[in-house]
């Protein structure tokens, strides 16, 4: 005798069905490979069609919008003091947070200083700027070479007390 095709239907069915849901990936898989099937995705709830619709009140913290990020401290190092003005303005920065040092004890700060070059800044590039945050401070060096030579924090060795001869 051969089988009813339509008879084989549903059976076909419930087994291709099974084996999907094996395939799921939803499992755990333990140590003698048969899948764990956590709590939360077993249970199932159901709600009766007659359940009235109960009507939330509209949350106000989620109509206000989201505050902005924090900004990070660009990468300014071996930049002018001009350029680190302007990459603050790119960044929705004010450029009135930048303040200006001298890399070394013995050279005065010009009060025209934006073709010097920055040595150092405080906060480190990368780290969070937040809007709390006042102050950026930049070490200048009239020559970018400047900012690897230091004795004890000096530019010049002569001005150094700790190198007297």
């Amino acid at each position: 005798m051969v089988p009813n095709p339509r008879r084989l239907a549903p059976s076909v069915l419930v087994v291709g069905v099974l084996a999907l849901a094996g395939c799921s990936g939803g499992g755990t898989q333990t140590g003698d490979a048969a899948p764990v099937t956590s709590a939360a995705t077993a249970a199932t709830t159901t709600v009766p069609a007659t359940a009235p619709a109960t009507a939330s009140a509209p949350a106000t913290a989620s109509t206000a919008p989201a505050p902005p990020p924090d900004a990070v401290m660009p990468a300014l190092h071996s930049r002018t003091y001009e350029q680190a003005r302007t990459e603050f303005s790119r960044q929705d920065l004010s450029p009135a947070r930048l303040t200006a040092a001298a890399q070394h004890k013995d050279v005065t700060l010009p009060r025209d200083h934006d073709d010097w070059y920055i040595c150092d800044t405080s906060p480190r590039p990368g780290a969070p700027l937040p809007a709390a945050t006042t102050t950026v401070t930049v070490k200048l060096a009239q020559d970018f070479s400047d900012c690897t030579t230091s004795f004890n924090g000096y530019l010049y060795e002569e001005n150094d007390p700790a190198s007297a001869r």
